[in-house]
């Protein structure tokens, strides 16, 4: 049988209160205050984190540049090759314009014979063929009227002109000129007006 304590035996008998709210001052709401030594804790992980994000800012904003910075590399290479590729072509297209003066050579000199209607008719049929598969390659034909341009084409003959107001003016296209986008890859060659009053 348990003994009952006795009045001097209270010494012996120690609580210790091991509840959260008993080591502090509680709030309003009933929530523990945090210890003294509580608050230097959390400034310290609060200085990580706010450090943490703000290393994840620089390389996000590192990142984002390097992105703009290929993309605009990208977008440059791109432009060359297509400049180079443009250049190249028109390149080939001069030496083939040898091809179509040779057939307009021809087509001049069977024009002349009626018994070569038939080869005259299958050389007008190749040239306009020729012509045709440029045209699907963007090349495009020049014949300048009007004003004298010399960015568009080369005056290789000066014809009098009775008029003033067709002075300096194209009067007539000798050779058709080409370009390839806004790029003249043969000029075209005209006869410009001289006014002699």
């Amino acid at each position: 049988m348990k003994k009952a304590m006795e009045p001097g035996d209270e010494d012996d008998f120690r609580f210790e209160d091991r509840r959260h709210s008993a080591h502090g001052t509680a709030d309003e709401d009933g929530a523990p205050e945090p210890s003294p030594r509580a608050p230097g804790l959390i400034d310290e992980y609060r200085a990580r984190t706010e450090a943490a994000e703000q290393k994840l800012q620089e390389y996000i904003e590192a990142f984002k540049q390097f992105r703009r910075e290929h993309d605009e590399f990208r977008e440059r290479l791109g432009r060359d090759v297509d400049r180079r590729v443009e250049l190249k072509f028109g390149s080939l297209v001069e030496e083939l314009f040898e091809v179509l003066d040779s057939l307009d050579l021809a087509l001049a000199h069977v024009a002349q014979v009626p018994q070569a209607a038939v080869l005259a008719q299958g050389i007008e049929l190749a040239r306009k063929r020729f012509l045709e598969a440029l045209e699907r390659q963007g090349v495009e034909q020049v014949s300048p009227t009007g004003e004298f341009d010399p960015n568009m084409a080369e005056a290789v003959r000066v014809d009098p002109v009775a008029n003033r107001a067709q002075a300096g003016t194209v009067t007539e296209v000798l050779r058709t000129g080409y370009k390839l986008g806004e790029r003249i890859i043969r000029p075209a060659r005209v006869a410009v007006g001289r006014y002699e009053g």
